[in-house]
């Protein structure tokens, strides 16, 4: 399938330079990790929400943690709850049965994302697919996540993470 169309047309509209990653195929975002050969807490992942009057939200955190649902909601002030992923199949259209995009505005989606994300030099983004990332730099990650709210609101889920190879990006 390749990269969701609405994040490639999202990204080239902010100016923001960005590289396909290729993978072996993958079941979840600390697997694309895995199989890219890069680190993590540096792949960014989403987890879709819902307050009780039904609004959805976009979670975004590293792949190395998982988002604190109650931490979340207090933040926000709002109680949320997880999205089964079969609810999600008409919200993202041009995407894979689970692999959402990290990035909310071509979803018409609100969009608050962890604040460790963007201590990295380089983020690695879910693109739509399982066999896919895109890596932008911290200078396009805070771009695309201008205007969003951010906070601490994960806990990482996976310690002393390696990747297998390194890619050479010269």
């Amino acid at each position: 399938m390749g990269a969701a169309i609405k994040v490639i047309d999202y990204l080239d509209s902010l100016g923001v330079q960005y590289q396909l990653v290729p993978h072996a195929h993958s079941q979840s975002s600390i697997q694309s990790a895995t199989n890219a050969g890069v680190p993590a807490r540096q792949t960014a992942k989403s987890v879709v929400l819902e307050d009780n009057e039904g609004r959805r939200i976009l979670a975004v955190v590293p792949a190395a943690s998982r988002v604190v649902i109650q931490k979340l909601s207090d933040q926000l002030k709002r109680e949320l709850h997880l999205i089964p992923e079969s609810k999600l199949k008409g919200q993202f259209n041009d995407c894979e049965l689970g692999a959402v995009p990290p990035v909310g505005k071509p979803y018409d989606l609100m969009a608050v994302y962890e604040d460790d994300l963007c201590n990295e030099e380089h983020i690695y983004l879910e693109a739509g697919d399982h066999e896919h990332l895109i890596r932008i730099s911290r200078k396009g990650m805070q771009a695309l996540m201008a205007n969003q709210a951010h906070g601490h609101f994960s806990a990482t889920t996976v310690a002393n993470e390696k990747p297998r190879r390194a890619w050479d990006w010269q």
